[in-house]
């Protein structure tokens, strides 16, 4: 008979390889660790299904301090929800999500959100009273073709001399609005997130409704601290204080399984005007430019505030989107209208586990 409740310490020796079972790949403990034991937020809530001393499932709500209109609660994001194929159409999964909720109530969690798979979506809508609050555009832009066209050519001086009328049409299609900065800001490359990101969090975070918090706390943790990526950060200070941040993430991919690109992604970025993020993203081009990144893509929702900026500089909406959900879990109407407004959320990658 599966049992579920709540995780003890040693049970990642199952979840772990259940994890890699069901999603095909080969996460370590060390990854494991630092997601959920050090989280500067809370403890984390992990529900496991048990079967015979086996971890067939897991549910987890990941603590996240937000900002709600200027009051900071506390978020739960669900990650890394599983059922091991042999147990699945059983219930496990609604048991597991349910008996999260109850826990999560009980440890001040108020809202949950999360950015599930699209087979998932259907599940989470109809059975555990989500509302899709978004499904978030991609938006990408194109630096150059010769890789792509390399890995359909495959002759080399072919897709250099494809990829120019290539990109003047793309440009031509996508035109760059030549934008002046008002401006003069001292970029720094950021190795360390310090006071200076605290104190702009504290200016900014009243800019929208619903932000996550981003003090050097979290920062730390989520960017100078992961185990797997390395990030580069690049800070704007103009008389010594910061004013912006524009966090990036580079990495070699595949499109459709075989065609190899070096794709860039603006993972975060705050700042205290569309000036500085200006700045910020030409420092950012400059950098993405030199290691001969091919494709960079951001997510801009509908009412996002930078969003006609990056139109402006070539970035063009693609039909790639990532469904966006949330769930009240205490019941109250006033937080639940402001969660369901897409308008009222500051959404970037850097809230996904997946970036």
């Amino acid at each position: 008979m599966v049992n579920i409740r709540e995780y003890k310490n040693g049970d990642e020796k199952g979840i772990i390889p259940l994890f890699n079972q069901v999603f095909d790949t080969n996460r370590q403990e060390d990854y494991w660790h630092w997601q959920f034991m050090e989280n500067p937020a809370e403890k984390p809530i992990i529900v496991v299904a048990e079967d015979d001393s086996k971890v067939v499932g897991q549910c987890t709500l990941l603590p996240s301090k937000m900002t709600v209109k200027g009051e900071e609660i506390l978020g739960g994001q669900s990650i890394d929800t599983m059922v091991s194929n042999d147990y699945r159409r059983q219930g496990i999964y609604e048991k597991m999500a349910f008996t999260s909720y109850d826990m999560g109530i009980e440890r001040g969690i108020k809202i949950r959100f999360g950015f599930p798979s699209k087979p998932a979506l259907q599940g989470l809508l109809e059975k555990l009273g989500g509302t899709l609050i978004a499904d978030i555009p991609l938006y990408l832009k194109v630096y150059r073709l010769d890789n792509f066209l390399a890995s359909i050519i495959k002759l080399k001086f072919l897709s250099k001399i494809l990829a120019i009328p290539g990109m003047l049409l793309v440009r031509l299609i996508y035109r760059e609005t030549k934008i002046n900065i008002k401006e003069k800001y001292e970029m720094k490359e950021i190795q360390n997130f310090n006071e200076d990101f605290d104190k702009l969090w504290d200016r900014i975070k009243i800019d929208s409704p619903i932000m996550s918090n981003r003090d050097s706390k979290f920062l730390n943790w989520r960017i100078k601290d992961h185990p797997n990526i390395q990030y580069k950060t690049f800070g704007a200070y103009k008389d010594g204080e910061l004013k912006g941040y524009m966090i990036l993430k580079v990495e070699n991919r595949k499109v459709k399984g075989k065609f190899d690109i070096k794709l860039g992604s603006i993972v975060d970025m705050i700042a205290i005007n569309e000036d500085v993020i200006l700045g910020l993203y030409n420092k950012s081009k400059e950098y993405f430019k030199d290691i001969k990144t091919d494709l960079v893509v951001c997510w801009a929702t509908d009412s996002m505030k930078y969003k006609d900026l990056f139109m402006k500089l070539g970035f063009f909406k693609t039909k790639s989107e990532i469904p966006f959900v949330v769930k009240d879990l205490i019941g109250n109407n006033e937080l639940e209208n402001l969660i369901i407004d897409e308008r009222n959320w500051y959404i970037m990658p850097i809230e996904s586990d997946i970036y």
